[in-house]
């Protein structure tokens, strides 16, 4: 582990753990879409969509109704997953290129953590996060196989979601998958069956066997799994369109990318109950930011959210303002679920907010573990709210991203831009999520005292993290 501190803070859950059989630690599964809308769901009402196993998922265990990517945008997201920490303090503010910048390499992550303490890790699917290799990344060289992950089936960023071998993007076969180091060589990639078809099937495939494997050693295992829909360049699957076949063909196939997703939960849940390994596995899914969108173009109205509920070809908020690179609701409110069979018996929604950084401290309290005590955590443990703990607290949360700035809490939000060209800060706006969850009515001139309040705790929040930059 890459800090003495950090060892220190273990002594006591190591003691712990050794009176601890591995089968009693939970396994731990986190599932990301990429670029899926609050409404690019069955269940939060698209009147259009068929994700059966993802509306089976909710329906059987804990729902979110209020939960957030770290990030409206790609890599500041991923990096609050694996670290805990929001983005700003990591200075990933904005999606990665590959020679553009890293996670950095003092940071711990979940599966740094429970390699220590005798998981299996693996990761599958995009990461974005790092470079895999000196000559596209020069000293932003950061896998996952130097995060901690044992088994990798990666790569760096995105490709096409179906045949993925057939039209290499800009970035060639090192764009494509690299396993455990090894970038498949486009040759030996278009021979091989399992790296044809649909790309969430191949990424699907790789992860149920590493699962697989780690169910006949008895090793308790973690896996992220990060999907590469719907973020262009959407392939077309052919099977999956035809179910669409009454809608245009752009929503035939933003449509059946997110169906290809759904297929593969169902996929996985299957193969957990066949392991019987579904009870003491907790499988998270959610989306690392919103619908990629540029203004809602040709909306189409549904039921849901009292009629308000819009979606279009290209993804769905529901009736939620804004979209990707926003910090508006609809940039940062994603589907959120949880389903772990031995602690959540009875199925519920909650509109407790939570975060991605809370899988974090989330995972370590689910094993024993304390928190590092050599640097700060804006996740917390959401294990009081699985176990429904009626008056547990969160403080507010935090967003700085993409030219953007929020901080939340119950009932109130402040949001700013910060992309005008003088590079100022512009004004606060203030919303009322309870009453107004659409933040349709700006409140700041009404309720200036507590603006003033809400802006003052994020100052000393974003001076705390100017701080610990300082002191690394």
């Amino acid at each position: 582990m890459r800090t003495v501190a950090f060892l220190a803070a273990l002594v006591p859950a190591l003691v712990l753990l050794k009176n601890t059989r591995a089968d009693d630690r939970p396994n731990m599964i986190f599932v990301m879409s990429d670029d899926q809308g609050w409404g690019d769901v069955a269940y939060n009402g698209h009147p259009i969509l068929k994700t059966p196993h993802l509306d089976s998922m909710a329906e059987s265990g804990l729902r979110f109704d209020r939960f957030y990517a770290g990030a409206s945008v790609c890599s500041p997201t991923r990096a609050s997953c694996l670290t805990g920490r929001n983005n700003w303090r990591m200075d990933i503010n904005g999606p990665l290129a590959a020679n553009e910048g890293h996670l950095p390499a003092n940071e711990i992550t979940l599966a740094e953590v429970l390699t220590e303490h005798g998981y299996v890790t693996g990761h599958f699917g995009k990461w974005h996060v790092g470079g895999f290799d000196t000559e596209t990344a020069g000293p932003h060289v950061m896998p996952p196989w130097h995060a901690g992950f044992q088994e990798c089936f990666s790569t760096h960023n995105v490709l096409r979601t179906f045949n993925p071998y057939n039209k290499l993007g800009k970035g060639g076969i090192k764009a494509c998958y690299w396993h455990n180091g090894r970038n498949i060589p486009l040759a030996e990639a278009r021979q091989e069956a399992s790296l044809q078809g649909d790309d969430a099937a191949i990424v699907m495939n790789k992860a149920i066997t590493f699962i697989q494997q780690q169910q006949q050693l008895n090793k308790p295992f973690l896996a992220f799994i990060w999907f590469h829909n719907v973020h262009t360049p959407l392939g077309k699957n052919p099977d999956l369109m035809a179910s669409y076949s009454d809608c245009t063909e752009q929503e035939q196939i933003y449509f059946s990318n997110i169906t290809a997703i759904d297929h593969q939960i169902g996929r996985l849940r299957m193969a957990l109950r066949k392991q019987n390994l579904a009870s003491n596995t907790m499988v998270w899914f959610t989306s690392d930011n919103g619908p990629n969108l540029k203004g809602k173009k040709n909306p189409k109205a549904a039921v849901a959210q009292n009629g308000k509920f819009v979606y279009t070809a290209l993804g769905s908020t529901g009736a939620y303002r804004g979209w990707k690179r926003d910090c508006y609701e609809g940039g940062l409110r994603v589907p959120g679920i949880l389903e772990w069979p031995s602690r959540i018996k009875k199925s519920r929604h909650t509109d407790f907010p939570a975060v991605t950084s809370d899988y974090f401290p989330t995972a370590l309290a689910a094993v024993g573990l304390p928190l590092p005590d050599d640097r700060t955590y804006d996740g917390i443990n959401l294990l009081p709210i699985i176990e429904q703990e009626t008056n547990y607290k969160r403080p507010p949360i935090g967003f700085h991203c993409n030219g953007m700035e929020a901080w939340t809490s119950t009932p109130y939000k402040i949001v700013r831009s910060i992309k005008n060209k003088k590079k100022q800060s512009l004004d606060w706006e203030l919303y009322d999520l309870v009453h107004d969850p659409y933040e349709e009515h700006n409140l700041a001139t009404r309720k200036p005292d507590l603006v003033s309040r809400m802006a003052k705790e994020f100052d000393e929040w974003a001076q705390a993290i100017q701080l610990e930059k300082v002191k690394d």
